[in-house]
């Protein structure tokens, strides 16, 4: 069985400190596309190569939308609705 990755999101940077599958190093992704002061992060969510994180306004209690950045790339930004 293949070793996840692992992913947590530095709001004091605004970035996903991320290790790689099989890898020992952290990598970090900016996550330009979200902005802090606008959006809650109420957590992150692995499946396979992405990592989705899941936003709201502040005042709700739970995420309505979700930004996808995957591991392979350390790159991305591609959104969808929950």
């Amino acid at each position: 069985m293949a070793s996840m990755g692992h992913a947590i999101y530095d709001e004091t940077h605004n970035r996903l400190e991320v290790v790689r599958p099989g890898e020992n190093t952290t990598r970090y992704i900016s996550c330009t596309n979200l902005n802090p002061k606008s959006v809650r992060v109420f957590g992150l969510e692995i499946d396979g190569d992405n990592i989705w994180v899941l936003i709201g306004p502040h005042q709700n209690s739970r995420p309505n939308r979700k930004i996808g950045y995957r591991f392979s790339s350390l790159s991305g930004g591609h959104g969808s609705a929950l």
